[in-house]
């Protein structure tokens, strides 16, 4: 099995876990709706939960407006050094990955849970914050394994990365602005359609080299 060809089933792989959650949170499956609020409410009265001040700033951190902001400017910053191919995939799943936010936001129309610590609009499942944060964060990822393989810079980045996106998943639980699924939804439809590009990208990559051999 190709690298192109494994990225693309561990895409539809996402695809599919995503849809079955998305299914279950729009029939309000009894058996994940009790595991949702006991879940979440476990988590806002625990210590962690108690960081409010932290989950704010971590919150502004990772909001869409502020995460694809960063993506475009890396997008321009791989257009400046020739990273046409990385470019253009990291613009596309900025910009579609939102879109596509939206539509499932839509489609399944989850209310967001009760007493929020600081009180969000439209939609809960799945999180907005968390799948545009995860996103950046995957692309960063390949970024650095793409370039600079397993070296100690590459994991250092990798580690500090995810530990915002970590931070990110957790305020928006201690801020009770979503549902432990939302936050699940969002890092598979993250991991999905990145994946999903770049399995894009290689392919079309390998075109392009076979046609300039020939």
């Amino acid at each position: 099995m190709t690298l192109t060809e494994r990225n693309q089933q561990l895409a539809l792989g996402c695809f599919g876990l995503l849809g079955i959650l998305a299914i279950l949170v729009k029939i309000q499956f009894a058996p994940l709706m009790q595991l949702d609020h006991q879940w979440l409410t476990a988590f806002s009265t625990s210590v962690l939960g108690q960081h409010v001040r932290v989950w704010e700033w971590l919150t502004l951190i990772g909001s869409p407006l502020v995460t694809s902001g960063l993506g475009v400017v890396l997008a321009l910053f791989l257009w400046r050094i020739r990273q046409y191919g990385w470019s253009l995939a990291t613009l596309t799943a900025i910009v579609t990955g939102d879109g596509l936010l939206l539509v499932i936001k839509t489609l399944v129309g989850r209310m967001r849970p009760l007493q929020q610590v600081v009180p969000d609009t439209g939609f809960s499942f799945p999180s907005g914050h968390v799948f545009s944060t995860a996103l950046f964060v995957f692309i960063v990822w390949t970024l650095m394994m793409q370039w600079l393989g397993r070296s100690w810079l590459s994991w250092s980045v990798i580690t500090m990365t995810a530990i915002v996106l970590l931070g990110v998943l957790f305020a928006r639980l201690g801020l009770r602005d979503h549902y432990p699924s939302d936050v699940l939804g969002s890092l598979l439809l993250a991991s999905g359609w990145w994946l999903q590009i770049v399995s894009v990208l290689e392919r079309v990559t390998k075109r392009r080299q076979q046609q300039t051999q020939e």
